[in-house]
């Protein structure tokens, strides 16, 4: 099963925030219980922009970003997404190249925190928690 997360959920676990760590930290738990997570090329840039912001330290962020590639893959952000996205009639452009990334890898799930910015996504969403009532059942 190809699960997408999103990045809320990555910053998440990096930043420990607090209420919100441990679901995002069980679901990225299950990377290697037989699922393939992907996050997009544009949420690296994103997650090292905000971690390197509350660390301070590039080196510190650098290793957690290899730590976090020795859970996840990287999905592309290339041209077509970005001209699907443009074209599309989603109110915020980051969510929608990230649901064109998600649909480019054929995901079966989206994982995100913020299930309504995927109201008009053609791919299956979850909060944390629906995912890992979703994992346990299977």
């Amino acid at each position: 099963m190809i699960v997408f997360i999103d990045t809320n959920i990555v910053l998440d676990v990096m930043l420990a925030n607090t209420g919100l760590y441990d679901e995002s930290n069980a679901v990225l738990s299950y990377c290697d219980k037989g699922y393939d997570f992907y996050i997009s090329a544009a949420s690296c840039t994103d997650i090292f922009y905000i971690v390197k912001r509350t660390l301070r330290d590039v080196d510190a962020v650098k290793q957690v970003m290899k730590n976090l590639l020795t859970a996840v893959s990287v999905a592309g952000v290339d041209e077509s997404c970005i001209r699907r996205a443009l074209d599309s009639d989603w109110a915020d452009f980051e969510d929608s190249v990230q649901h064109e990334v998600a649909q480019q890898i054929k995901a079966d799930i989206i994982v995100t925190r913020n299930q309504s910015d995927y109201a008009h996504s053609s791919v299956r969403v979850m909060t944390p928690s629906e995912f890992l009532k979703f994992v346990r059942n299977v």
